[in-house]
């Protein structure tokens, strides 16, 4: 079915009324929540007027800040959590998972469905892993390099963090970020 601006409005406003109702808040097609140390996000989009797409996401919540440390740029940490989520500068965070819905107009019950998605994969996850854990052994994702720096700074091992930044400049990767023309791997080389 396809919806239209008035009706998609609905739907997106029905999302953050119930993601709202569940503890998570919501910036510009964002919701996320703190849950223990893990930092929770969803993305969506509605698409063609017809779909809705969403990646769930999890991260521990001190990445960013351990991020932005190491990208010269602390004072992040000292501005709202939705940075976290939505920022242009912030940690990567692992994809649990992506989907679309095809839309209706219920929009209640489409929105209890994806709140109550990220909660499931969200809860699941946390039952079965630890995120450092899990991203030590994080083979598949995007930034796993800088993922893997990250859990290392966040589990005190700074001298693996090292030898991952060397190995991907080694292989040419920098880093996707970039401050003060020094890319991530270039500043975690720093600490040496």
């Amino acid at each position: 079915m396809k919806l239209d601006k008035n009706q998609q409005k609905q739907l997106i406003s029905a999302i953050y009324v119930s993601s709202d109702s569940r503890g998570y808040k919501a910036k510009a097609n964002t919701i996320y929540r703190i849950i223990d140390k893990a930092f929770i996000h969803c993305d969506f989009l509605i698409i063609n007027s017809q779909k809705l797409i969403y990646r769930i996401y999890i991260k521990n919540y001190d990445y960013d800040d351990i991020f932005w440390k190491i990208m010269q740029m602390q004072s992040n940490s000292k501005k709202n959590d939705s940075l976290r989520a939505c920022g242009a500068f912030k940690a990567p965070s692992v994809l649990l998972k992506k989907g679309e819905v095809d839309l209706a107009e219920k929009y209640e019950e489409q929105a209890e469905y994806l709140v109550g998605l990220v909660e499931k994969c969200s809860r699941n996850f946390m039952e079965k892993y630890d995120v450092d854990e899990y991203i030590i052994n994080y083979e598949n994702g995007m930034d796993k390099e800088i993922l893997k720096c990250l859990a290392y700074i966040h589990m005190n091992k700074t001298e693996e963090a090292i030898k991952v930044a060397q190995d991907s400049v080694n292989n040419g990767n920098r880093g996707n970020y970039e401050n003060e023309g020094k890319a991530f791997f270039d500043w975690i080389l720093m600490l040496q």
